[in-house]
């Protein structure tokens, strides 16, 4: 039992990029783009569905398009809408859905019009607990989210491919907006397919979620946060403050196999207000910093693979 278990864990983890095979691919070296089954939903709109992958190693905001004929005034147009995701990380996949009405004929496959690199960071703080079958009548997917960090996470959503038994996507869903997801909070969350295809909802596959407000609250305890900013093309982990150091400290991987920098601001308290910049316990030689009487701004090289990054001085203690 525990091999056929772990045997269909590697599948639905293999099928997250490899799963359109078998479909056309759309988009550039890095990001690309793959169409699923299209079907008519429960209102009579014709949804097209798909996935963009990114295979790169920057983050990016990507838009899709899908060009339309009007059938009342014959004119042309081109839908635009971005991905569930607002961002794609490298290595990771995004759903994305369009819905059109009986006036319209669809030209085409689904194409991608823009493609934007971020350096927002992807903050390895929340623990998703669902399963991958559905639940009850409707077919859901349903399960929590954990934030296991000490960042404040605020507008999260949940989504997630729909496939039926042979492995072709069905549908592309998403749950509703958790407003806030504070540090140790547990929150429930559910998804539902399509009606017009629940009784071809088989297993759903690759569901990541989605925090749409930037994340830039630090929890230190006490009733009392810090607004910061963190910008780099890296996985962040163990994100958190210590009093008695007053320091911040965090493991960063670099996205980029070649390493990469990591941008950290803090407000800057007084004219007096000094940080120092440790990386894996080490106090860096060439500090990048910069004060501008409002903010401190440091730039940190992270070298390639995981490094644990401290900044001491936060609170001018």
């Amino acid at each position: 039992m525990n091999h056929i278990i772990i045997v269909l864990i590697i599948f639905l983890l293999t099928l997250c990029i490899f799963q359109f095979n078998y479909t056309s691919v759309y988009g550039s070296e890095d990001i690309k783009i793959s169409s699923g089954t299209s079907f008519i939903d429960s209102n009579g709109k014709l949804n097209i569905i798909g996935v963009v992958t990114n295979y790169g190693v920057t983050s990016e905001r990507v838009v899709v398009g899908l060009d339309i004929h009007n059938k009342i005034d014959d004119s042309y147009i081109t839908l635009n809408d971005s991905t569930f995701s607002k961002i794609i990380y490298p290595g990771k996949e995004s759903p994305f859905k369009f819905k059109i009405s009986t006036d319209y004929d669809v030209l085409g496959k689904p194409h991608i019009i823009q493609m934007k690199k971020v350096n927002d960071p992807f903050y390895n703080v929340i623990i998703q607990n669902y399963s991958n079958f559905p639940v009850g009548q409707n077919k859901e997917l349903v399960g929590t989210l954990k934030n296991t960090g000490n960042v404040v996470m605020q507008n999260i959503s949940v989504f997630a491919s729909v496939h039926n038994k042979n492995g072709t996507q069905i549908d592309s869903i998403k749950s509703n907006s958790i407003p806030i997801l504070k540090p140790g909070e547990v929150k429930s969350f559910s998804a539902r397919p399509d009606n017009s295809i629940v009784k071809d909802a088989n297993y759903f596959s690759c569901a990541g979620f989605d925090p749409n407000s930037p994340i830039n609250t630090l929890d230190l305890g006490n009733g009392k946060f810090l607004a910061y900013g963190l910008e780099s093309v890296a996985k962040i982990s163990n994100f958190g403050y210590n009093k008695s150091t007053d320091s911040i400290s965090f493991s960063a991987d670099h996205y980029n196999p070649l390493g990469g920098i990591v941008t950290f601001k803090i407000p800057q308290l007084d004219n007096n207000h000094d940080v120092t910049i440790y990386l894996d316990n080490l106090g860096l030689k060439d500090q990048q910093i910069t004060k501008n009487g409002k903010t401190i701004i440091t730039n940190i090289f992270v070298p390639p693979n995981e490094h644990v990054i401290r900044i001491a001085g936060i609170l001018n203690q």
